[in-house]
């Protein structure tokens, strides 16, 4: 792993604590209007939103999605944010473990999570383009088994590696390999775009 790669997640994390990074553009959330209702006839003690997700009760259908990951300063925030997920019963996933995979190092990521958030789903990551290894099948079995995961996030950022020096140009093949992925892995596998829409 090339120490470019390190640096580059270094600085999304540096970006973020030290940078106003508020978007530009709207949710459209301003265009949902509700209608009040000062009478509901509810019993609010009774709304239940827990549910099931990947074998194991959550409180509340919310995932806390692929904060961070790679370099060693980020095993801190991950483990914050773990337990903060074990504390309020909800899921968690970790964010790119291609640093921890590709230097055969936890870089943040081992069963460290998993003992703080025994009763919650843990997901493992890893980018689309990384699957265009010739050993894809053993580098997702070693993500899911660093932290114990409970499933496989497949991220596409096309237009960050795209966009950034130093990122992954090549995305042929990718779908393929997401299919061999799903065929051969025993878990499930959540495919989601970063922060462009899906």
């Amino acid at each position: 792993m090339s120490e470019d790669v390190v640096q580059r997640k270094l600085d999304h994390l540096n970006t973020v604590l030290n940078q106003d990074v508020s978007s530009k553009s709207t949710t459209k959330f301003e265009h949902v209007h509700f209608e009040h209702n000062a009478l509901p006839e509810i019993n609010f003690n009774k709304v239940d939103v827990s549910t099931r997700f990947l074998g194991r009760n959550l409180d509340a259908p919310l995932l806390i999605s692929s904060m961070t990951g790679g370099p060693e300063k980020t095993q801190r925030i991950n483990e914050t944010i773990t337990a903060a997920a074990q504390s309020l019963k909800i899921a968690f996933a970790v964010g790119s473990q291609r640093i921890a995979l590709q230097n055969f190092q936890s870089a943040g990521f081992n069963k460290s999570l998993r003992l703080l958030a025994p009763d919650v789903p843990i997901l493992a990551n890893i980018g689309g383009a990384q699957l265009l290894v010739n050993d894809n099948i053993d580098m997702a079995h070693r993500a899911l088994e660093m932290i114990d995961a409970d499933a496989m996030i497949i991220h596409l950022n096309t237009l960050q590696e795209v966009l950034q020096d130093g990122g992954d140009k090549n995305w042929a093949g990718v779908l393929k390999s997401i299919e061999v992925l799903v065929r051969e892995l025993k878990c499930p596998i959540i495919i989601k775009e970063v922060g462009c829409g899906i």
